[in-house]
């Protein structure tokens, strides 16, 4: 393939159509100047992502035009150039521009290029709508909406780019302003970029009753490095109000997890607040943790736990670790055999393993011990997991089935004891049910609905609360409640007959069912459906043997976790056994839909004498879906031939997608003008998707076939997708800041 972006010839030695960016600005340009207002739109938009130095003199020219889609989308270009020759036409747009976005855009320019000149402005924009600036007053009264509050964010912004200091009383005033918008967040953000007047004008709202106030002051000022802000910040750290000590804490510890003033919330007196300052620095402070695990906050102790980075050698500590395992709330409980099996395996495995087996506990706590176990890293620990993966709670189940994945994937030696445990599930045909015939998670009352029928009358349980309503009214008896504290009449209230015709309406309601929390799966079935799936995480070639042999299976579900989990291990293997292709063209045959799709990904990997023919078989085919899979496994294959670039024109968007994509990977003489072709097709449905596609291969060539289209006014219909190409294909791999110095040395 060839990467003409990165390294090409001069185009004056290379035949056909090609151009250097230099050409496409200089055609962009004469699209600005004398192209309808949707293509001088489009060129300034490409100017500004092309980013040459060249087009800042036309842009900002492009200010002036009549259309104000075309001056906002030029002052845009311009401030992704930041080029100091536009500032005094963007100053004149910003005051004389009725138009909110180039306003907008030229604030942002000009702050970008540190003009100070827009100072003064600026200063009057954020204490009102100045008389002397141009506002749209139509759009307010067509809108309802202000413009102005827009403008007046993006000035306090700039103002703090400009670091223009003297803008601090403004700030101050306007935030006090009880008729204007609320734009606090953002004037403590710049405030706090401002130097010491900024600061002191923060400092100054600690002693605000409003908590919000102090909260958003708070989290500005522990944003800021200036060393002005050092002494407030210590006094918000001791704020009476802990969403406040939190806000500071956050924004500091992100900044600088290691300063010292944190070390003290690792104390501090809300439980909220140690608990999150344990979970952000506390890894910092190692010395600290082992006391913070007596902390008589839970939360205290799990933050501690997972901030371990290793358990201290302690055996009094690991005893009494060892109490709260079994002894303790279930939350902390699960973090204490987690952290112990991940951070002391060599002391704790025993433990863990008794934990795991004991039924009685609660499930939480079983699970924490579970991810103990698999975290360890120990291959001694595979029987003990293996062993709950029949247990009636299925998070254990599944969590110890992706544990054993975890282990037999690292494993270097195969086969090993956690992939076969997996790879036995798949063959499980039968499992101890209860004697109704229900998987044993399904709820006793939930299984009694399952056996009474969907039309079966509803038990009433006198001892269960009303659950609605309606419920309430219609079983309602007096007592108590209804004669004293609601003071109604012992023999009730007599109902309408509109009353009663509603309640008799709601009585035959039918369809009122009692949603299960637990999927009514059979135990054996749910294990063999994620077992297919989780096998897919191990590429052996003995996993694609097993998994291939049910993709016949009585189970749809399995038949389709067995194929996604080839398709996967697919993508990762040099190729899969002609063995397991043989099996997927056999499956193909009567796969219904979803299958099938899956199946066909799978064969990209195959090595089947077959499978080529059995894809190009399936270009053809109805379903969309598995023509685009078909298409990518041939692609994948480098198999892209006539039957694929046949598909470019497909009715199908996304096949002719696949297919662009597959010609593009596939190169050849031809594949540029195919791509480019096809671009503009389809009224320039995959215009940037194409160009995009284009960037892999031949740049020079692909622009100049565009600038062809632009040269030709019979596809005049096209020129909006030649230009947003153009556009993609020679964005600027520089930057602003390159660009505005190369601007520098042009003027």
């Amino acid at each position: 393939m060839n990467h003409q972006r990165k390294n090409s010839p001069p185009p004056s030695q290379l035949p056909g159509p090609y151009a250097t960016s230099q050409e496409v600005c200089r055609v962009m340009v004469d699209v600005l100047g004398n192209g309808v207002d949707v293509h001088r739109c489009l060129a300034a938009q490409a100017l500004g992502r092309i980013g040459a130095p060249s087009a800042v003199g036309p842009l900002t020219k492009a200010l002036l035009d009549e259309d104000g889609d075309v001056r906002t989308d030029a002052a845009e270009a311009l401030s992704k150039l930041a080029d100091a020759r536009a500032s005094k036409q963007l100053l004149e747009n910003l005051l004389g521009d009725p138009c909110t976005e180039v306003k907008l855009a030229a604030i942002e320019t000009l702050a970008k290029i540190q003009d100070k000149a827009v100072i003064p402005w600026l200063r009057r924009i954020v204490k009102g709508r100045d008389e002397e600036i141009a506002w749209d007053e139509d759009e307010f009264y067509a809108s309802g909406w202000d413009d102005w509050v827009d403008v007046q964010i993006k000035a306090v912004n700039a103002l703090a780019t400009l670091n223009a200091s003297e803008a601090v009383p403004d700030l101050v005033d306007a935030m006090r302003d009880e008729d204007a918008q609320d734009m606090t967040e953002a004037a403590f953000k710049a405030l706090a970029r401002m130097g010491k007047p900024g600061i002191e004008a923060l400092a100054s709202y600690l002693g605000e009753e409003s908590t919000r106030l102090r909260r958003r002051a708070a989290a500005a000022l522990a944003a800021s490095d200036d060393s002005h802000a050092s002494e407030p910040l210590s006094r918000v750290l001791a704020d009476p109000s802990p969403s406040v000590r939190m806000a500071a804490m956050r924004a500091l510890a992100q900044r600088a997890p290691t300063d010292k003033r944190l070390v003290a919330l690792l104390d501090d007196s809300d439980e909220a607040v140690r608990a999150e300052a344990v979970r952000l620095f506390g890894g910092y402070h190692p010395g600290r943790l082992p006391a913070l695990l007596a902390n008589a906050s839970v939360a205290v102790q799990i933050a501690a736990l997972a901030a371990m980075n290793e358990f201290p050698d302690d055996a009094a500590l690991l005893d009494d670790m060892r109490i709260r395992m079994t002894e303790g709330p279930p939350a902390l409980a699960a973090a204490v055999a987690k952290a112990l099996g991940a951070k002391a395996p060599g002391q704790a495995l025993g433990d863990l393993a008794a934990l795991l087996a004991d039924t009685k506990q609660p499930v939480e706590v079983r699970l924490g011990a579970l991810q103990g176990l698999a975290t360890s890293g120990s291959k001694a620990v595979v029987q003990a997991i293996a062993d709950v993966m029949d247990d009636d709670a299925r998070p254990l189940r599944l969590e110890a089935m992706s544990a054993l994945a975890r282990i037999a994937r690292v494993d270097p030696v195969w086969p090993n004891g956690a992939g076969n445990a997996l790879l036995s599930l798949l063959s499980v045909e039968t499992e101890a049910e209860d004697a109704a015939g229900q998987p044993a998670e399904v709820h006793r009352e939930d299984r009694a609905a399952l056996e009474a029928g969907p039309d079966a009358p509803e038990e009433k349980d006198d001892a269960c609360f009303p659950t609605s309503t309606v419920a309430a009214i219609l079983d309602h008896e007096p007592d108590v409640v209804t004669e004293g504290v609601l003071q109604m009449p012992g023999e009730g209230i007599e109902l309408t007959p509109v009353d009663m015709e509603r309640l008799a309406l709601a009585r035959n309601i039918k369809g009122k069912k009692r949603m299960t929390l637990a999927p009514q799966i059979k135990r054996h079935d749910d294990v063999r459906r994620f077992a297919a799936r989780i096998l897919g995480d191990i590429d052996r070639v003995e996993v694609t043997f097993a998994l291939a042999a049910v993709l016949t299976d009585r189970d749809d579900e399995v038949r389709l976790a067995a194929a996604d989990s080839l398709a996967r291990i697919g993508e990762h293997m040099a190729s899969l056994p002609a063995e397991v292709g043989v099996a997927l063209v056999a499956a193909l045959k009567t796969a219904p839909p979803a299958l099938k799709l899956l199946l066909v990904r799978a064969l990209a990997a195959s090595d089947a004498e077959s499978a080529s023919a059995v894809l190009r078989a399936h270009l053809d085919g109805e379903d969309s879906f598995t023509r685009v899979e078909a298409i990518r496994a041939l692609s994948r294959r480098r198999q892209v031939g006539p039957e694929i670039e046949t598909l470019l024109h497909d009715p199908d968007s996304s096949v002719r997608l696949s297919a662009a994509e597959a010609v593009a990977e596939a190169g050849g003489d031809n594949a540029i003008k195919q791509i480019v072709d096809f671009a503009i097709a389809f009224e320039g449905y995959h215009g940037s998707q194409a160009a995009r596609l284009l960037c892999q291969l031949d740049v020079a060539e692909a622009s100049g076939r565009f600038l062809e289209v632009l040269r030709d006014p019979e596809q005049k219909r096209t020129w909006s997708v030649a230009i947003e190409a153009l556009a993609e294909l020679n964005v600027s791999q520089q930057g602003p800041a390159v660009t505005a110095e190369a601007g520098a040395r042009q003027q």
